[in-house]
Parts: C-alpha cells; structure tokens; sequence
C-alpha cells in the first residue's frame, strides 16, 4: 500500500540539510539550469505544462499579471500521514507564498481522481499534478522504485524561477516535514532578494 511504500520511503530519506541540488545528488536538475519541461493533468482535469506555470496571465480585466515562481513539491502519496501534513503546511503558508508572487504545486504518481480528492478532503487551493508512470519524477531525479510497491515520487522540492530556472532544490525533506513550508519560504525570500 501507498502507506506502507510511506514509511519505507521515510526510513530510506537520507537526512540532510536544504542544500543545492549540485550538492545533493547528480540526478537532480542542477540549479540554475533550465527546470524539465512536462506536460502533466492536474486536479481539475486540465494538462498543465511548466510554460503555463511561469507564463505572464492576462486577468478577465484585462490586467496582465507578471511570471510566477513555482514552488513544485513532490510526494510519495495522497492521504498518507506525512503528505497530509506536508500539504496542509504549504495551505497555511499559501497567502504568503502569493505575496511573493509564487505558486504551490504539487506532484506525485497518484491517478487524477485520488489528488482530486485529496485537495477537496484537505481543501487546497492549490492543485496536485499526476505524474503517472513517474517520467516527471525521474526526471526532477525524485523517482524512488520500492520492489513490490512500485515507483513513487521521493518527497522533494524546487523552486523554479519565473524564467524556468531550477534556483533551490530541498533533498531532506522527511525528516522536516512540519516545518519544510516555512523553510521553503525563507528561502523564497533570498532568492528573491538576489535577483
């Protein structure tokens, strides 16, 4: 089960600090580099690419809204315990996130109807990406294959700039689960401040 993949995931995470991805494992997109492009179906039925992700909008309006940065978050599996709180972090965190003129997304190898039900049964207002047969995630370098369970995506996060830029890659992120949104944040913050 989803929950017992979970926990071997958890006992699997080696504990390390937020670090580069250049640090962290020679997988991961390294920063500063383009982030990989996808195409997945979000909660809503719709196909959400990186380029909708960081494109400039135009509101009913007519007012143009800028780039967005897009704090895109991998996890194991909806409903588990560690994901729930992780998700339930970045709603509580999500006003400041749009101040700063960011996005929360998250992704996991879920079917549609199960990350639907997960964002209304926690009511997010933000939305989950399927990434099914994890393509996505082996290519954030996040896909983790447990014999008899199948392949997930490792609980992982990145900040990707309004250029589509990988800027920050967090690879421990187990064992800081509830207070991985606020670190996500700070980090948001300089990163921001550098530009």
């Amino acid at each position: 089960t989803i929950a017992a993949a979970a926990a071997i995931i958890t006992t699997t995470t080696a504990i390390q600090s937020p670090q580069p991805a250049s640090a962290a494992s020679q997988t991961l997109p390294p920063l500063n580099s383009p982030a990989p492009p996808f195409s997945l179906m979000n909660t809503n039925g719709n196909i959400i690419t990186l380029d909708t992700l960081t494109s400039t909008t135009t509101t009913a309006s007519g007012e143009t809204k800028p780039p967005k940065w897009t704090i895109l978050y991998f996890y194991p599996g909806a409903f588990t315990s560690g994901c729930t709180i992780e998700a339930r972090k970045f709603q509580e965190d999500l006003p400041l996130f749009q101040e700063l003129g960011a996005q929360v997304v998250g992704v996991s190898v879920d079917s549609v109807s199960k990350n639907s039900e997960f964002c209304s049964s926690e009511g997010l207002d933000f939305f989950m990406l399927t990434d099914e047969g994890g393509k996505v995630s082996k290519a954030y370098g996040t896909s983790l294959s447990i014999p008899g369970f199948g392949t997930f995506s490792n609980r992982q996060t990145y900040i990707i700039d309004p250029q589509k830029n990988v800027r920050w890659v967090f690879v421990d992120v187990e064992s800081r689960i509830p207070r991985h949104s606020k670190e996500v944040l700070e980090k948001l913050k300089m990163l921001q401040l550098q530009d």
